[in-house]
């Protein structure tokens, strides 16, 4: 089935040439998108963090304080620091959710549309079930992890099986996420859920191994772009291009063999 299904990934590849030029191109779109996000957001947000830092270290804490909460003169200044950290973390999930919702899912639409033609309804239909999915797994994530983990790290020193659990969790949500993706296609939310939930199960060791091929694939490939980070401009250009493909291969593999695999 495996071996198959990467013939059929490299011959649809081949077909649609065009195709896979613009989910190339679209690839690299959001690779930038989420590239100036991170730098528009988590930059200042660690600025504000050293500054905080910074004031704190300067702070001369004495045995006569009798506190090891001093602050110092003007505490505010931590405070404040503390709230833009934090607000420049919210823009960088709020606008990270955005790409993912608009450009991913159009990524994602498209690499279907290389094994099964889409009508523009049926185009807007995948990205809409796409976006339910995704909106999902954040709630999921929010509710099941980032209060755990959170609490976890707050009180690192107690426990390491609250961390431990959560990333567990993680691992498993993330392992349904990118199965319900792959079984999109023309399917109802209500089909997917049930699909997914199913062959997650009944499936899981055929599942993971097709996971951890794509996971190699594109390990090898970052592997070899950090390799020519230093070389010359041309072997570099090729490794990214070979990065940028990976992604657009793995994906098609993913639809292809999981639908394979379940034939639902």
């Amino acid at each position: 089935m495996l071996k198959s299904s990467i013939k059929k990934t490299i011959r649809t590849i081949r077909k649609h040439k065009s195709k896979v030029l613009i989910i190339s191109f679209l690839q690299i779109l959001f690779f930038l998108t989420l590239s100036l996000i991170f730098q528009n957001t988590i930059n200042p947000s660690m600025q504000h963090a050293r500054n905080a830092v910074e004031y704190y270290d300067k702070i001369n804490i004495t045995e006569d304080s009798g506190m090891f909460g001093y602050l110092g003169e003007e505490p505010m200044v931590i405070y404040r620091s503390y709230n833009k950290m934090i607000d420049y973390i919210k823009l960088t999930v709020l606008f990270s959710i955005l790409a993912v919702l608009f450009v991913n899912s159009s990524i994602w639409a498209l690499t279907d549309s290389l094994v099964r033609k889409k009508k523009i309804g049926q185009f807007f239909s995948y990205i809409a079930n796409y976006g339910i999915i995704t909106v999902a797994a954040i709630l999921l994530f929010y509710i099941l992890i980032f209060k755990a983990l959170k609490s976890s790290l707050v009180n690192l020193g107690y426990s390491l099986l609250p961390l431990m659990g959560s990333l567990m969790v993680l691992a498993a949500l993330l392992y349904l996420l990118y199965l319900s993706y792959a079984l999109i296609q023309k399917r109802k939310i209500k089909e997917i859920l049930k699909i997914t939930l199913s062959s997650a199960v009944k499936k899981f060791s055929k599942v993971i191994i097709i996971y951890l091929i794509n996971i190699l694939v594109i390990a090898l490939s970052a592997f070899l772009v950090y390799l020519t980070i230093e070389a010359h401009m041309i072997f570099l250009s090729v490794t990214i291009i070979l990065l940028i493909l990976s992604f657009v291969f793995t994906r098609l593999f993913l639809i292809i063999s999981v639908n394979s695999l379940i034939k639902k």
